[in-house]
């Protein structure tokens, strides 16, 4: 069964790549197509500002199909407005462009009365790596936002650049979600901490030299401890995650988008025999 699922829909899942004006990675969150339409979870605008933006679809998981590259201000010009309608916590980008229009998408489901216990895939990127992956899990629960959207909690870990990941059926492969930042606490906590370190590791170096005991700087003995510190919390950082997934469901995504029509019925040639 998941052997299936990861056949048919990991050529239509996105690695989405911020970078930094230096061409560093600061954060990687996941996406899929659907229709003409990038999905991902809707705090991908509200973070940092990148300099540029990487669209990078796989063939095996790893092997580029696909790359493309924008500035963060191109990115957002391609974010599809709601309107003033109600956050429904996924986003959509128009990505009707030539380089993306032979790639398959994914369908989704209209389907609203899931129970708890149905078998879910989810196709997602992590931070530090480049690889597409694939987890198993189980609709755990479901729980009702403020602006009246379900929440679908899933029992499948979650790691730092799954975010905008599809929650696919396991048994027709159709969307029933996207994956959201749930550890957006963890990362908000981790800038805080590379805030602070900055600033010590600042002052710290406007003092260096201006102490010696036998021979011994101790400011750059603090240097180095709060380089160590700081190397540390990143490599925490990357390696954080969540027992359990939380996404936004899937089944009300045509009202969002422009043109109206019908998605869940896209034209999809589904090897099932696997």
């Amino acid at each position: 069964m998941y052997r299936t699922v990861w056949e048919n829909c990991k050529s239509s899942v996105c690695a989405i790549e911020f970078l930094s004006k230096a061409g560093t990675k600061i954060t990687t969150f996941t996406g899929f197509k659907v229709k003409s339409y990038l999905v991902t979870d809707d705090v991908i605008d509200k973070f940092a500002k990148p300099a540029e933006v990487i669209l990078r679809f796989t063939e095996d998981g790893l092997k580029e199909t696909v790359c493309l590259r924008m500035t963060f201000k191109e990115f957002l010009a391609r974010k599809i407005q709601i309107n003033g309608r109600l956050n429904p916590g996924f986003v959509l980008f128009d990505i009707d462009i030539k380089e993306f229009r032979d790639l398959p998408a994914l369908m989704c489901s209209k389907k609203i009365n899931y129970r708890i216990g149905h078998p879910i895939a989810v196709l997602g990127y992590q931070l530090e790596q480049e690889n597409l992956a694939i987890k198993s899990g189980i609709i755990s629960s479901f729980f009702k936002q403020t602006n009246g959207f379900n929440t679908i909690q899933v029992d499948c870990s979650i790691k730092q650049g799954n975010a905008g990941g599809p929650l696919i059926d396991a048994e027709n492969l159709e969307v029933i979600g996207v994956i959201g930042h749930r550890l957006a606490s963890i990362a908000r906590s981790y800038k805080e901490m590379m805030r602070i370190i900055n600033a010590n590791l600042k002052v710290l170096k406007e003092a260096e030299g201006k102490i010696n005991m036998e021979d011994i700087d101790p400011i750059q003995v603090l240097i180095v401890n709060q380089n160590q510190i700081k190397h540390l919390a990143t490599e925490f950082f990357k390696s954080t995650n969540m027992r359990v997934g939380f996404a936004a469901e899937l089944c009300h995504l045509a009202d969002y988008c422009p043109d109206q029509e019908d998605i869940s019925n896209i034209d999809l040639e589904l090897n099932l025999d696997n």
